[in-house]
């Protein structure tokens, strides 16, 4: 009996010790949809009141490679459904992912504006759960709405992805 539960501790061990953590924890390919809010707070003209804007939902498909193991150096690709490419650069290590930041057009709506296209540097992390990345992801930069020039004073941005099963 003895030697029966050593063979399982043994065993159980190998399993958790083999693991995925780094890079390898996060290669695939995703499904992955991006939404949140900006607070944009006014630089000039003539309203002095801080907007909450929406920026446009995005779907689409991720792969994640790992570019060098050593370094933890990832390569992300982003094929938004209805939109373009994105591609980003990161470092995994352990359970966590961060993004190198890049800069991006994204699509913001508020009350009184359809739409407005605007230049921001993203930047974050991301943590994987199972079958599931949380990416939490900050924007920054400036634009201009009904000849209002605003900063992007905050940003609340997830996008979650989800493996895809072959």
């Amino acid at each position: 009996m003895k030697k029966i539960l050593l063979m399982i501790s043994a065993l159980s061990l190998l399993f958790v010790s083999c693991s995925k953590e780094g890079p390898a924890r996060f290669e695939g390919n995703w499904s992955y949809k991006t939404s949140g809010t900006v607070t944009l707070v006014p630089t000039s003209g003539s309203s002095s009141e801080q907007v909450t804007a929406t920026i446009v939902n995005e779907s689409g498909q991720m792969d994640i490679m790992t570019a060098d193991s050593k370094s933890g150096q990832v390569l992300i690709t982003m094929n938004a459904l209805l939109g373009g490419a994105t591609v980003m650069k990161g470092t995994a290590a352990d359970k966590r992912i961060d993004i190198e930041p890049f800069q991006k057009t994204v699509e913001l709506v508020t009350a009184d504006v359809d739409a407005a296209a605007t230049s921001v540097s993203v930047s974050g992390y991301g943590e994987r759960f199972d079958d599931t990345i949380i990416f939490y992801l900050e924007y920054e930069g400036d634009c201009t709405l009904e000849q209002t020039d605003y900063r992007i004073g905050g940003s609340d941005i997830v996008c979650i992805a989800k493996l895809n099963d072959f």
